[in-house]
């Protein structure tokens, strides 16, 4: 089983100074996050440094190991790769070091959410939305609302990421929009 200062070398040699902060915060807020909410702290730290493992391969990368690693891939992961399908990639090269299979869900659905999530996969996914490095709008409310309720938090990110995807013309991951459906009562 991979642990924490292993994760901590592997995120070093795999992603750029900035982004092994960002990672590094992650870990931080999804630990502290767990802690406060029932979850498991150490899945939720390694996941939070190991979650954007393949966020700098290159699109083509990541298309070719979602193929060899059977993962679904549809028009919109073909489309936007870099951003839909890092997670995934990432949780399914991970697959056989040893992580929990809440570690590795965490890793695979915290850019898009999904429902049914559990607790650690909602730390993460709130963890990498309002990480203190995070300065966009809305970020700040996520921090204040992850104090109170995980729930509020999850879903506020939900909406913040469908409303600016839609402000954008963008198309919308069903993963997301599922979550959105769970948190408001109709999932």
């Amino acid at each position: 089983m991979i642990d924490v200062a292993q994760a901590e070398r592997l995120a070093a040699h795999s992603v750029s100074a900035r982004l092994l902060a960002h990672c590094r915060r992650v870990a931080d807020v999804a630990a502290e996050l767990a802690r406060r909410w029932g979850g498991d702290e150490t899945d939720a730290r390694l996941a939070g440094l190991l979650h954007d493992l393949c966020r700098a391969w290159s699109p083509e990368e990541l298309l070719r190991a979602a193929e060899r690693h059977s993962l679904t891939v549809g028009a919109l992961e073909r489309r936007h790769p870099l951003q839909l399908l890092h997670g995934p990639v990432a949780a399914a090269e991970l697959s056989g070091e040893g992580l929990s299979r809440s570690a590795l869900a965490a890793i695979a659905l915290h850019t898009t959410g999904g429902p049914a999530m559990d607790v650690v996969a909602r730390c993460v996914y709130v963890a990498d939305f309002c990480e203190p490095g995070r300065r966009f709008a809305g970020a700040a409310e996520v921090r204040s609302l992850a104090s109170r309720s995980l729930d509020q938090a999850v879903a506020a990110a939900a909406r913040m990421t469908l409303q600016q995807l839609l402000d954008k013309h963008q198309l919308l991951a069903p993963a997301t929009v599922a979550l959105y459906n769970e948190c408001h009562g109709q999932g």
